[in-house]
């Protein structure tokens, strides 16, 4: 049995890192079973790494959505990767005080889509963070 047993043709091209090609198995996906989160789930992990962040948030507020009638996601994966993609989002932005209230703004939207979610105060942490109201404690190792 392989690794890739029980995986989406979108999943198998998402970890050979061919993004716009997931994104079209996905939305085949989508069309033949709407009410599945797994397509919604695989698109916006794909439109994460194109940084397509709109697109990718709007992807597992609906994949979350679904999932909740579906039960078949990992809560904890969808989660992690919900609340990465919104970060990375926000600091694709830059630093300055123009983007701030969209930073947060973007942090909020994960509140809003996981009111329950696991990294709740960590959002939070990275509102004040993005207010430049709490300093990272982060060290990139050299």
């Amino acid at each position: 049995m392989s690794d890739n047993y029980g995986a989406t043709f979108a999943q198998k091209l998402l970890q050979r890192g061919e993004y716009a090609e997931a994104i079209s198995a996905a939305d085949k996906h989508a069309l033949q079973d709407p009410d599945s989160p797994e397509p919604y789930y695989d698109r916006a992990r794909a439109r994460a790494e194109l940084a397509q962040y709109e697109a990718a948030f709007a992807d597992y507020a609906r994949a979350i959505e679904l999932d909740r009638e579906e039960q078949i996601l990992q809560d904890w994966e969808v989660d992690d990767g919900l609340f990465s993609m919104l970060i990375a989002w926000a600091q694709s932005l830059g630093q300055s005080p123009s983007v701030q209230a969209t930073q947060v703004a973007i942090m909020d939207r994960y509140v809003q889509v996981l009111p329950s979610g696991q990294h709740l105060q960590d959002a939070k942490d990275w509102t004040l963070r993005f207010r430049g109201l709490l300093k990272s404690t982060f060290v990139k190792p050299q």
